[in-house]
């Protein structure tokens, strides 16, 4: 392993709850399997379970297990798949349990809650997936698909967050990694997981109400000027930030700029003004569902009020059109933002195979089988190592999530990619796009600092 791994390695042998903010592709994995071994074998810890993203959680850990002799031999169970297919995952009583996030509730009704927990050390892949930090699921209005109508659905059930905190008393390790620990706003539950509330408080609430202003008009969310710092500071010696490394070199991004026609941008603009469209007949009920129906009118669709797509333009389409023919064979992947993209490019290019949609998607594209791969970032976004199938990567449109844009970013750029990655982004002229490509930027430069804040100076350490 690479003296960076190494160190991650100690680190984790060390600390008994620790955050390991490292790059993407950096080789986290195989660090957390070899201080898993070296815990196991030591009996420090009796079983591991590791929580991630469902196709990470699937394919990634599996594989790593396998890659490395000195970790080939821990017993492995993935708890992915039909309940028969989970029973018998924790029926094996691995030493090492992999399971998906979806799937935490399922299991802590399966095992029979806390006295049936039986993992001494939790590993959570991504641990990004639990800032919101809700133990409970709240009420929420939902549109009723046959009626149309809105309803109310019941809150209280407990959630993916709610399972690991009431299991987290019978944990005696706890590792999560991730490479994009969010805004200072996530990090509550995330922290919370690792020291039960000690530092940031025993409730997100407190926790917004000391370091945080609330607008009551936009229910803007903003820190405090002395808020960083502090809460920095508070968590220092729980969070250690990995310098980043050139394993392969940086991809190279290009904007793809779109032009809308004159009558198309004007009813873009007064569509903008108004919230509400009348050549498509498409309103929207405030300002944040606007902004929602103007990247959908930048993709060249929107959503009508009974869920239907109505077309608007199609010059993305011909943008993506030229780029897969420019690409001249080679294989690549395509970031799509909404259901009716993924309709749309798939009467154009019927034979592209959608991530989700198939099993065998990732191992199909590793092996050079896939020619057009088409995921939404959510489905891709953590974890994956997909940079032996191809270099060019496609945003059809832009995502406002900074982690999903990061992180789908790293899925080419990996250990083992032997070309540079070339990113290509389809910008709508005059449009949302620019302000969402401008948000991301600025987004990051605020998570650059959190990452800073706790930068590890690497000290030269020696395998265990």
């Amino acid at each position: 392993m690479r003296e960076q791994q190494r160190f991650i390695t100690d680190v984790i042998i060390r600390e008994p709850a620790k955050m390991i903010v490292s790059a993407m592709g950096s080789g986290k994995t195989a660090a957390t399997l070899t201080a898993a071994r070296h815990l196991l074998d030591t009996f420090e810890v009796q079983r591991v379970l590791v929580v991630g993203p469902k196709l990470v959680a699937r394919e990634t850990w599996k594989d790593e297990v396998l890659t490395w002799e000195h970790t080939a031999c821990l017993s492995t169970a993935i708890c992915v798949g039909t309940p028969a297919q989970r029973k018998a995952a924790i029926d094996a009583d691995a030493e090492i349990t992999v399971i998906n996030r979806e799937t935490l509730v399922w299991l802590w009704k399966h095992i029979g809650g806390i006295e049936g927990w039986r993992w001494d050390m939790l590993v959570i892949d991504e641990s990004s997936m639990f800032k919101a930090g809700k133990k409970r699921t709240p009420k929420t209005r939902v549109r009723d698909k046959k009626s149309g109508q809105m309803r109310t659905r019941k809150g209280g059930q407990m959630t993916r967050f709610g399972v690991l905190a009431q299991a987290r008393p019978k944990i005696k390790r706890v590792v999560a990694l991730t490479g994009t620990p969010g805004e200072l706003l996530d990090l509550w539950g995330q922290v919370y997981l690792l020291d039960q509330g000690e530092r940031l408080g025993h409730k997100r609430e407190a926790y917004e109400a000391r370091w945080f202003s609330k607008n009551q008009y936009t229910h803007e969310i903003k820190p405090f000027d002395h808020s960083e710092k502090e809460i920095m500071a508070a968590v220092d010696d729980l969070i250690v930030s990995m310098p980043a490394l050139e394993i392969v070199p940086p991809p190279v991004f290009t904007t793809i700029p779109v032009d809308l026609s004159p009558s198309v941008m004007r009813e873009y603009h007064a569509f903008r003004r108004t919230l509400v469209s009348e050549m498509y007949d498409v309103e929207a009920v405030n300002s944040g569902v606007l902004t929602n129906k103007l990247m959908q009118f930048a993709n060249g669709s929107m959503y009508d009020e009974a869920g239907n797509t109505v077309p608007v333009h199609t010059e993305k389409l011909d943008a993506l059109d030229e780029l897969i023919e420019r690409a001249a064979g080679e294989n690549v992947l395509i970031f799509y933002g909404f259901r009716f993209d993924l309709e749309e490019i798939r009467k154009r290019h019927p034979d592209a195979i959608v991530l989700n949609e198939c099993d065998t998607a990732v191992s199909d594209w590793n092996k050079g089988k896939i020619r057009k791969l088409l995921a939404h970032p959510a489905s891709c976004a953590h974890g994956l190592n997909m940079q032996y199938g191809g270099h060019i990567a496609i945003w059809f449109g832009l995502t406002w999530s900074l982690e999903l844009w990061l992180q789908a970013n790293a899925r080419l750029p990996r250990s083992g990619q032997k070309e540079i990655v070339s990113i290509y982004k389809i910008i709508a002229r005059g449009t949302v796009d620019e302000r969402a490509e401008a948000a991301l930027e600025s987004k990051g430069a605020n998570q650059d600092r959190i990452i800073e804040a706790t930068l590890a100076e690497v000290e030269k350490t020696s395998s265990l």
